[in-house]
């Protein structure tokens, strides 16, 4: 109960918020137009009223009848007969005046005015020749004028005519405006509160009762969750067209979800078969992309199909773990094989000291450093794949109990995942050819020099793997069957495996591989890898 008084009073807060916010605006808006619009009508009723005023007078001053009229230095009946009709059918038109060089007027609309001096002071301009408009006060009060002077035929001003608007109408007129505009407004606010009551009553309906910071909240909070899922998330409705994509799926399909919503699922993922993946609910599925699997989730209303709803799984993932976890044991492996190195190395430094021979000591200190810089740093350094540098540290500490000298190149550089070979491709790889490398120096008894060198250099190109020994090296009638599975040169059973691998990880990824072996002086493998892998995060 508490919990719906609390979203009722949430909803009736968002209805009074929205009516509120959505009035207000309307009515600033409102305000900005009509501010607009009346400054344009009276700017507009000003311009009119000027115009009509200039058009009168020149149309008087031009007038035969007011040449006469200043000549003879009186007005006819005849004349103010016509002033009188003109002034009183001409709308915003309430003076005329006719006045001769002295500046007596000839005519005024006041008739008892006529004979005496022109009022305002501001007719100069007009007795020297010039058209103008001008504000004063004359005997009827505040005015906005028109001058215009009157020519003979020689072109000389023999008097001039105002016509003019009393400011009171002025004001009168711009009033009128003014009311219209604010009973438009006034109704139009109306309009905007029913419309704003009639909006916010629509959406409380639409949204069935749920604020907006609630729906924000949830879709956040949903979009947050499918975004740091691990499997990928793809909302298709019931025609087949993808509606959401989640991060994972855009990094499996490798497509942004601005690309892909919008679109048929099929144009895009289907099932290995060619078939639709929607159609299989509840199955998992392997799919058109060899790494993905996909389970379909119907999506019913009312026993009808609205959508559905698609899981994708990386298969490669889980292989991507397990060799996390081989790399994981390579690296126990090679740090246990230290521990007891440096054990024994810590008791020998401990035996000098008792002994008193502290300048051997010193010195063996400084021989097990070098060791240490030549050769697990140059690994550590270079080989950023953990689990392929796991694997030649193990390798150095093995090759070290043979007493053979285990180098990598100062040039060699793996990145973290190569563009070119899977980890577990890398480990088979190198893994056998180190294996194959200390095997044959262990069958060559003569000789002093016993050392493996390993280069392993990967580049924007290729990848290219080297392996020389200075072993038995291989005879002609061992290299022609020597990658051949279950072929070897020892006599232990399960043997003869390594070469075939890497013969089958060679042509399955279209690489090149090069054996120069002389027969009792040793061997050198190199390969190169310049064909991309599509999945590099294995």
């Amino acid at each position: 109960m508490l919990r719906k008084d609390r979203k009722q009073s949430g909803i009736t807060s968002l209805f009074l918020r929205m009516l509120l916010w959505s009035t207000l605006l309307w009515v600033v808006l409102l305000c900005v137009t009509l501010g607009l619009t009346l400054h344009f009508a009276l700017s507009t009723l000003q311009d009119e009223i000027e115009c009509d005023l200039i058009s009168t007078s020149s149309s008087l001053a031009k007038s035969d009848m007011v040449r006469q009229a200043l000549k003879d230095g009186y007005c006819s009946e005849e004349v103010i007969d016509y002033l009188d009709l003109l002034v009183a059918q001409t709308q915003d038109l309430d003076i005329v005046t006719i006045a001769d060089t002295n500046s007596i007027r000839l005519y005024h609309v006041v008739h008892e005015r006529i004979g005496e001096a022109f009022v305002g002071g501001d007719q100069g301009p007009a007795l020297e020749g010039e058209t103008y408009l001008s504000d004063a006060v004359g005997t009827l009060g505040f005015q906005h004028r028109s001058f215009t002077p009157v020519l003979d035929e020689a072109g000389a001003v023999i008097g001039f005519v105002v016509t003019s608007t009393t400011m009171d109408r002025l004001d009168t007129l711009r009033w009128e405006i003014v009311r219209t505009y604010l009973h438009l407004a006034l109704a139009l606010t109306l309009a905007t509160l029913t419309l704003s009551a009639g909006l916010s009553l629509l959406i409380r309906r639409v949204l069935h009762g749920f604020s907006p910071e609630q729906l924000v909240h949830s879709y956040l909070t949903q979009n947050e969750v499918l975004n740091n899922l691990e499997e990928g998330v793809i909302s298709i409705d019931s025609q087949g067209v993808i509606q959401l994509v989640n991060q994972a799926a855009e990094e499996m399909l490798g497509r942004q979800a601005t690309l892909l919503e919008g679109r048929l699922l099929d144009d895009f993922i289907s099932a290995e078969d060619g078939g639709s993946l929607l159609e299989q609910a509840g199955e998992t599925l392997t799919t058109s992309h060899p790494n993905i699997l996909s389970t379909c989730i119907p999506l019913t209303k009312n026993d009808t199909r609205t959508g559905s709803t698609l899981i994708l799984r990386d298969k490669s993932e889980t292989m991507r773990e397990a060799e996390q976890l081989n790399g994981t044991r390579h690296i126990i492996s090679a740090l246990r094989a230290n521990s007891h190195e440096f054990m024994n190395k810590l008791h020998v430094i401990s035996g000098l000291l008792q002994m008193n021979k502290a300048e051997e000591a010193l010195s063996y200190i400084g021989d097990v450093s070098a060791l240490q810089s030549q050769t697990i740093d140059p690994i550590l350094q270079r080989i950023h794949n953990p689990n392929v540098a796991a694997l030649l540290l193990g390798k150095v500490n093995n090759a070290r109990e043979m007493d053979i000298q285990l180098t990598l190149l100062n040039n060699s550089y793996l990145p973290q995942h190569s563009r070119f070979l899977s980890t577990a491709d890398l480990i088979t790889v190198v893994g056998n050819l180190l294996e194959n490398a200390m095997e044959a120096i262990n069958v060559q008894h003569h000789g002093s020099l016993r050392s493996v060198v390993l280069q392993i250099t990967e580049d924007e190109g290729c990848l290219v793997l080297m392996v020389t020994d200075t072993g038995s090296g291989i005879t002609p009638q061992v290299m022609a069957h020597m990658y051949e599975t279950g072929f070897s040169t020892k006599s232990s059973d399960g043997r003869g495996v390594g070469m075939s691998l890497i013969q089958d990880i060679v042509t399955r990824c279209d690489a090149s591989i090069e054996v120069d072996s002389e027969p009792g002086s040793g061997t050198t493998f190199t390969l190169i890898f310049s064909t991309p892998r599509e999945d590099r995060r294995k």
